[in-house]
């Protein structure tokens, strides 16, 4: 069995999360696999971005659902991390689907609601990967609201589901088995190895977040995969 390594927000540790310039950097790196999130805007496109405010990631402020993909467009998401990224563009979702799909990228895409009804978001979501040549092997789905995980059951039908989740808990076990999900994607901090064993001998894969240091699997059963803001550090 091999470890997947996936690239966390493309490499957040290098380059400014989630934006064209770190995916690109996964890319460059050979990796396979990257996670990235999604939300939508004020005008229900969807965008890559983590913080439900741009506050942190970008030269702006306020919440992603109160602004405009316009708005959001003139937002400059690289220069808070380094001034050699400055003018890096928010990307939409439909721009990744095609970036991914030429170079041949996996997708784990995580969906995050706030305002928006799960349901109306998880609906966009499935028109744009019905439109998108990426074939459905390519993608990973996931979100740690159960709302959002039932919402993609009923309409991204054929594409793997993964459950987040910071503390794992009966609930998300019984989630696990409704949606018949591929992955259960847990806190590296919190995972334990019976946890693994349990999940894995029950037919899920078992990937853990964040993973920035080697150390931290010593003492762990083979995980399925790992993401990691510095996959450079995993390579040989």
């Amino acid at each position: 069995m091999e470890t997947l390594l996936i690239g966390h927000r493309g490499v957040a540790g290098s380059y400014p999360e989630n934006t064209k310039i770190s995916i690109q950097a996964a890319i460059d790196l050979g990796l396979k696999w990257v996670e990235v999130d999604i939300q939508p805007t004020k005008d229900n496109v969807l965008v890559v971005c983590h913080d439900h405010t741009v506050n942190r990631c970008s030269n702006g402020q306020g919440r992603v659902d109160e602004l405009t993909l316009e708005d959001l467009k003139a937002l400059d998401f690289g220069s808070w991390f380094s001034t050699d990224f400055s003018g890096e563009k928010i990307v939409t979702l439909d721009e990744l689907l095609t970036l991914a799909t030429e170079n041949k990228l996996n997708l784990n895409i995580e969906v995050k609601v706030d305002n928006h009804p799960a349901e109306e978001v998880v609906q966009t979501l499935a028109n744009a990967l019905a439109k998108s040549p990426m074939p459905q092997e390519n993608v990973l789905l996931s979100s740690f609201s159960h709302d959002v995980i039932r919402a993609m059951h009923k309409y991204c039908s054929g594409y793997r589901l993964g459950v987040l989740s910071e503390f794992f808990t009966r609930k998300d076990k019984r989630l696990l088995e409704e949606v018949s999900a591929y992955s259960c994607n847990l806190n590296i901090n919190w995972v334990r190895t019976r946890q693994i064993n349990k999940l894995q001998q029950a037919g899920y894969k078992v990937m853990c977040y964040t993973v920035n240091n080697p150390n931290k699997l010593k003492y762990l059963p083979q995980l399925d995969g790992i993401f990691s803001d510095h996959p450079q550090r995993f390579m040989p």
